[in-house]
This record gives structure tokens, C-alpha cells and sequence, in this order.
């Protein structure tokens, strides 16, 4: 009887601790960012836009080099920053697009308490500053990595964007949580749920998802899933000896090229002819 009181109150502990900490697991922040030229990226603009709580999150910003390609709107996993993503996406930029990267409160140096909430009513506000610079939706395209894929997807089920993304997405986040803490009732813990399955029944952009088979973080599955949740035109590249972050090194900038080419270009093209 003692061992059982023992298990059920140790059980409990568990539950509540996994609560209580949930946010630091699901966003873990990062250090303070240095300025965008030490991670090479000289012409990138510095944009600082003022939250509705009144935080001020500082993104970054680099027009196409060819005026009629679209930005590519740019979300980020859960560890790092914007700068530590700049060097894998900068072939983005030397095909011509221009490139957006959003970054969250509570990441580089930035106040603020991450939450599903306040991620996406500041990556609004990131749209609507590209709106204001004069772009529409149709110039748009966007791209999200890891725990970004969730904000690429839910703005793109709000926005008729051009084209998006998704480097190591997931179903929800609750899928992956549950997977991973399966002697916990983890999916009914979680606050932020990211539900991607189901805002992705809105997107009507074409949709590319790439995803490493022997990835530990996100098991593939989920990416599988919300692959059969899209509803409109999509391509995905699973790499047989990709892990999570590795994706790039198993050829995935030539899989996103053709992806963009296919998807993209031919209107580009039009646009370009008039």
C-alpha cells in the first residue's frame, strides 16, 4: 500500500512539474543576438516593431535583388536565433528573393513570455509591416522550421501567400509531445497545442515539406500527416539519412530550388514579361 501512495504521489509530482515548466521546455529562448554583419549578413535592415503589450522586437529584413520576386517570411525552431539561421538560408536571397526572418519575444535579447498566442498575434504584426512596405499576399511566401513551421502554416490558412515551406514540421505540437512523454496524459497538459493538422485545411498556397526520416526531435510521422492533411497542391522530400537540423547537408537547397521553380517562378516569369 505505502509503494502505491509512494508511485501515485511521485506520479503527481511529475504532472505538475511538467506543467508548471512547459513553457521553458516548448520555448527555450536564446542569448542575446549580435548585429546581422557578424553572421554575414551585410545589407540585412534591422526592422524594430513595438508589440501590442508594448515590447519591442527587433526582426530582420533584406529586399529581393529582382523587384518582382516575392520575401520569403521566415520562422525559426525553438532554440537560436535569426542569425543562426541566416548562413542556410542566404542561397534564398542569391536566387533573388527577398527574406524576412521574424524573430519571438523571449529569443535573442528580446523581453516578453513566449506563448502560441503572443507568437502569433506579433508575427501579424510582421505582416502587417511587409503590407505597409507596399507587398500583398501574392508576394509572400512563407517558411517555417521546426516549432516556425506552426506560424508559416496558421498565417498562410489566414493569408493567400504565394507559396509555403515547411523544413521538419509537425501535425500539432501536441502529437509530438504525446509521443515523446507517452506515460503522461502530455496532450491535455499542454497550453500551446499548435495545431497544424487543421489550419492547413485552409492553406490554398502549394506546399513543400521536407523532413529527415531519422529525426528525434519531430518524428516524421507527424510531418506524414500533416503532408496528408494538405489539401491543395504539395511535393515533400524525406531524406533516408536526415536528422533534425541536418537537412541542408542532404541536399535539401536543391529540393526547395525546384520546389520554388515549379511553384513560383512561372509566374515571376509572367509578371517579369508584362
Amino acid at each position: 500500500m505505502n509503494f502505491i501512495i509512494f508511485a501515485a504521489t511521485f506520479y503527481t509530482l511529475i504532472l505538475v512539474g511538467m506543467y508548471l515548466l512547459q513553457t521553458k521546455l516548448v520555448y527555450p529562448g536564446s542569448e542575446t543576438r549580435a548585429k546581422p554583419e557578424l553572421y554575414g549578413g551585410a545589407g540585412i535592415q534591422e526592422i524594430t516593431l513595438t508589440t501590442s503589450d508594448g515590447i519591442e522586437l527587433t526582426h530582420w529584413y533584406q529586399a529581393a535583388k529582382n523587384p518582382s520576386y516575392p520575401v520569403i517570411v521566415a520562422f525559426h525552431g525553438n532554440a537560436g536565433h535569426t542569425g543562426d539561421r541566416l548562413e542556410k538560408l542566404s542561397y534564398l536571397t542569391e536566387l533573388g528573393y527577398g527574406l524576412f526572418q521574424v524573430e519571438y519575444r523571449g529569443y535573442a535579447g528580446h523581453a516578453g513570455i513566449p506563448s502560441e498566442q503572443a507568437f502569433k498575434s506579433d508575427g501579424l504584426d510582421a505582416m502587417n509591416w511587409l503590407k505597409d512596405q507596399g507587398y500583398t499576399d501574392e508576394q509572400l511566401i512563407m517558411y517555417g522550421e521546426s516549432l516556425g513551421t506552426g506560424m508559416a502554416v496558421w498565417l498562410a490558412s489566414k493569408h493567400n501567400v504565394k507559396a509555403v515551406i515547411l523544413e521538419a514540421p509537425y501535425s500539432s505540437i501536441a502529437d509530438v509531445a504525446q509521443s515523446k512523454y507517452w506515460f503522461l496524459p502530455a496532450r491535455f497538459l499542454l497550453k500551446d497545442k499548435w495545431k497544424s493538422h487543421e489550419a492547413i485545411k485552409d492553406v490554398k498556397a502549394p506546399v513543400f515539406i521536407f523532413h529527415g526520416e531519422k529525426d528525434g526531435v519531430i518524428p516524421v510521422q507527424f510531418s506524414r500527416k500533416l503532408l496528408k492533411a494538405i489539401p491543395g497542391q504539395k511535393q515533400a522530400a524525406f531524406f533516408e539519412k536526415g536528422f533534425h537540423m541536418d537537412l541542408y547537408e542532404h541536399g535539401a537547397e536543391k529540393d526547395v530550388t525546384a520546389f520554388l521553380n515549379k511553384y513560383v517562378m512561372p509566374t515571376m516569369e509572367k509578371v517579369g514579361a508584362e
